[in-house]
């Protein structure tokens, strides 16, 4: 591992539909070090860590890792700490999305690239930054009402768990469920909270619209598996579990255990290890000087009981196994643009 950590400074390419110009590289790009700040340690964040964490590896990179803990001022320090640190590029899941434009932007003065990945960055971000790795979160929200429509027959109540407000996974998620339920008149909302992607929240929230609504409930959207997880314990308390549809997105084990047993719905399927990993890669090929896409956007895989299996034995049969066949499969990706395939 080099000793010092000293780099060009980069024309930074501002985000656009395609593939961003290849940057220069750097002098110790052989060994590259990479800041990466996460939101929280979510089921999901843990376990895209462990992808992360294999492609550096497989690339001879230093990983610095860091969780904000849902706390914005606590990203910031962070973020401050790489760009100290002259770090060779920074990978970052914001807490906020409206959040480190000015961190951002002193980054790319300072020379090094920040990649943008699991949720975006506000727009006006967007010249500073050199790619996006993450998700369609608009259209797994539409899915996840979708199904609830369908399940339901177009008439009945729902309730909905959101994400952390103004982290645009819960904006995206929370647009797609509404775009389609505003097609449905006959489902009614009867309450709408932020969860913040934690299955102890779910857990109590549900309780309270369980004491509160009861009967009144047809159908729990969660805008991710870990609050949907967390409902469907309520659930259970009540003997209501696999009577009252749940739908959720990210398809961690746990989400996947729920759709095989019919307490959960329907999922859509974030892989964590890939997507993170994909992040990272994109990271360290930029500082190597290869090109890197300036969005690499996942269509997640919808997970309903009649092919959860294939996914859960991909991911969970031998995960091991899987997570040493990634950084071959990220960057196969990588190349044919097909950025989800699994």
């Amino acid at each position: 591992m080099p000793s010092k950590f000293l780099k060009h400074l980069l024309a930074g390419a501002a985000l656009s539909f395609g593939i961003a110009g290849a940057a220069p590289a750097f002098a110790d790009s052989a060994h590259p070090v990479i800041g990466f700040t996460v939101y929280d340690m979510s089921s999901f964040i843990s376990l895209g860590k462990r992808g992360v964490e294999k492609v550096a590896e497989a690339n001879h990179a230093t990983l610095l890792w860091n969780s904000a803990g849902m706390d914005v001022n606590a990203q910031i320090s962070q973020f401050q700490q790489f760009i100290n640190r002259k770090v060779d590029a920074i990978v970052v899941a914001p807490v906020n999305s409206a959040t480190l434009t000015p961190q951002i932007k002193a980054a790319k003065e300072a020379g090094i690239a920040v990649i943008v990945t699991n949720l975006t960055a506000s727009p006006d971000a967007t010249p500073y930054l050199t790619s996006y790795v993450g998700p369609d979160d608009v259209m797994a929200g539409a899915n996840e009402a979708k199904h609830m429509v369908a399940v339901l027959g177009g008439k009945g109540n729902v309730v909905v768990l959101q994400g952390p407000l103004g982290q645009s996974g819960e904006i995206d998620r929370t647009k797609g469920i509404k775009q389609v339920l505003a097609q449905n008149p006959g489902v009614t909302v009867l309450a709408i909270q932020p969860g913040n992607w934690a299955r102890n929240q779910a857990y109590s929230i549900t309780q309270d619209w369980l004491s509160r609504y009861g009967s009144k409930i047809d159908g729990i959207i969660a805008e991710n598996d870990d609050m949907a997880i967390g409902a469907i314990q309520a659930l259970k308390e009540k003997g209501l579990a696999g009577k009252i549809p749940v739908t959720g997105t990210d398809g961690i084990k746990d989400g996947m255990r729920a759709v095989r047993d019919g307490t959960e719905l329907e999922s859509n399927l974030q892989d964590g290890p890939l997507e993170l990993g994909m992040a990272e890669q994109v990271a360290i090929n930029h500082v190597q000087g290869k090109p890197v896409p300036a969005t690499a956007m996942f269509i997640m895989p919808e997970l309903t009981k009649d092919n959860v299996d294939h996914y859960y034995t991909q991911m969970y049969g031998d995960f091991n196994g899987f997570l040493n066949t990634l950084p071959a499969l990220i960057n196969a990706n990588l190349a044919s643009g097909n950025y989800g395939n699994q």
